[in-house]
């Protein structure tokens, strides 16, 4: 403006005209400062940073020039000529209502949007009781040398504890040389003998959250394949009934390159059947996520072990990204619950460890100060035993003693 001032002639800068549009630029910036100072202080210590910037016109046309939004976590957007911006000097209009040509936007933000799941705990931080349903690939089973048999359950507990969320496996077996290991998980098992073996786990547990892998053996064995479907719905109808706060993540089944059972074409009758059913339980509403293991960004061939069933741990931890997507979705869609309080079931899985440790040395222990207080016990029993006799001894020679001290006053 002062530019512009410097550049006209002497007798028009001072005109009233123009000592009037300046009074009132001047009233209109000590007005405009505290509006623009709240919403600073409303959205905390907004720092200018290009690497945020991005012109507001390619946010939709909600966003109008001029205007400053309050958004998201603290965000402010404000628009604003851009210093570049070519003035037209040949008038000039003190009370523009739009921006000049030339003018820019740009985004302000005070932090970067937080992304629920990612950044932060799930469901606020709700313990995962986390059941891991299936058969061998659950197991973590591979023939790929120096497997450890924690497949995808480690990578998975892993991803969950780091964002906050207390995570404690549950199952009546134990595999895997991580510490919380329980899982429901056996061989060459079929959906309907997977569904038995819940029906056994479930109701001393009652996960919060159900990890399914079922159907592979079902492909080899060559199960009724076109009503697979029936059977898996039983499954999950199940568990949602004998566990009422649980969500479900159900899988896709990963591909086979395998001659021996020839399961391959099998497993593509199966999947689609899996994704059926997921879009079928999306229309309800029901509490259920699906992690496509075969999808463009799943298991592929390649990522199988030697015996063309089985990944090995690159495989496993693929797995696990899947399952944490599915989780996180899950969570995005509000069905995350706290789970059921179980006696002797605690939220952190190697917590309970410790505590069966600790239970089992203070069984020894305990055990061991019995069998030492027994012994103690016997070792008093004996003493006062050979006390008795000693005194039951003493007592037989004692009229014997008292009749020969007696004998000589007798005579008298």
């Amino acid at each position: 403006m002062g530019l512009i001032m410097d550049k006209l002639p002497r007798q028009f800068t001072s005109s009233p005209y123009v000592s009037m549009v300046l009074a009132r630029r001047r009233s209109l910036i000590l007005l405009g400062l505290p509006l623009f100072l709240i919403v600073l202080l409303f959205s905390g210590t907004v720092n200018v940073d290009n690497e945020w910037g991005h012109k507001l016109d390619s946010l939709g046309d909600n966003f109008k020039a001029g205007v400053s939004y309050v958004t998201g976590n603290g965000t402010v957007q404000v628009s604003y000529p851009s210093t570049n911006a070519p003035t037209n000097t040949s008038s000039i209009n003190p009370f523009p209502s739009e921006l000049s040509a030339g003018a820019t936007e740009s985004t302000i933000r005070t932090k970067p949007y937080a992304r629920p799941g990612y950044e932060l705990p799930l469901a606020n931080g709700v313990p995962l009781r986390i059941m891991a349903l299936g058969a061998s690939t659950t197991r973590g089973d591979s023939p790929e040398e120096g497997i450890d048999n924690n497949g995808f359950r480690r990578p998975l507990r892993e991803r969950l504890t780091s964002i906050g969320n207390k995570v404690n496996y549950v199952g009546t077996q134990r595999l895997g040389n991580m510490t919380d290991n329980d899982i429901e998980a056996y061989p060459g098992v079929v959906t309907a003998t997977i569904h038995g073996n819940a029906q056994r786990a479930v109701p001393k547990s009652k996960p919060n959250l159900f990890l399914v892998n079922a159907g592979s053996n079902d492909c080899f064995q060559h199960v009724d394949i076109d009503n697979f479907y029936k059977r898996y719905d039983d499954l999950v109808q199940y568990l949602l009934e004998a566990s009422p706060r649980s969500t479900i993540i159900i899988c896709t089944i990963l591909p086979t390159w395998d001659t021996r059972f020839n399961g391959r074409e099998e497993v593509w009758k199966v999947n689609p059947q899996i994704r059926r059913l997921a879009k079928i339980y999306k229309s309800q509403e029901l509490p259920i996520v699906l992690a496509d293991l075969q999808g463009p960004d799943g298991i592929q061939d390649g990522n199988l072990a030697e015996d063309g069933m089985h990944p090995g741990t690159a495989g496993y931890e693929m797995m696990a990204t899947k399952m944490y997507e599915a989780i996180v979705e899950a969570d995005a869609r509000g069905f995350l619950q706290p789970p059921e309080p179980m006696q002797g079931i605690l939220d952190d899985g190697d917590e309970e460890r410790k505590d069966e440790e600790y239970m089992k040395w203070f069984e020894e222990k305990q055990s061991l100060d019995n069998a030492t207080a027994m012994a103690e016990q016997k070792e008093i029993e004996k003493m006062l035993a050979e006390l008795a006799k000693m005194k039951k001894e003493k007592q037989e020679k004692r009229p014997e003693d008292t009749k020969l001290r007696r004998h000589p006053r007798m005579l008298f």
